[in-house]
């Protein structure tokens, strides 16, 4: 797990794809496994970076995540989620974001369009 040099996170999880491509499930698990833990701890806020050395696969993998938590969002076990191609000022859940946790404006990736990256807020 690394942290960001700019903005402490409650936790940032760097979702590794080792050698060879995991099962989606395997993934998605560990994406509810870190959400319940940093939430066990009393923290609100991750940064999931995605692994970005598989090309397509990547992308499938970070839809799927991405999927889930919508669908944890519906449910309302997290309140927001913001992609890394959104995280912007101009983006009003950003701004949202920022209201809550100000300290969010000073993250390296900001205004950056990284898509690596999903910010889960709850």
């Amino acid at each position: 797990m690394k942290r960001d040099d700019t903005y402490t996170y409650d936790a940032i999880c760097v979702l590794e794809v080792s050698q060879g491509l995991p099962e989606t499930k395997t993934v998605l698990k560990q994406v509810e496994f870190e959400l319940a833990s940093v939430r066990a701890r009393g923290g609100h806020l991750i940064k999931f970076i995605h692994d970005d050395r598989l090309g397509a696969s990547r992308v499938r993998l970070r839809a799927e995540i991405r999927r889930q938590l919508r669908v944890f969002r519906k449910e309302g076990r997290i309140i927001l989620m913001i992609c890394g191609e959104d995280f912007s000022m101009s983006d009003s859940t950003t701004a949202y974001l920022a209201d809550k946790c100000p300290q969010v404006e000073l993250d390296r990736d900001m205004d950056r369009k990284n898509g690596d990256i999903t910010i889960v807020y709850f």
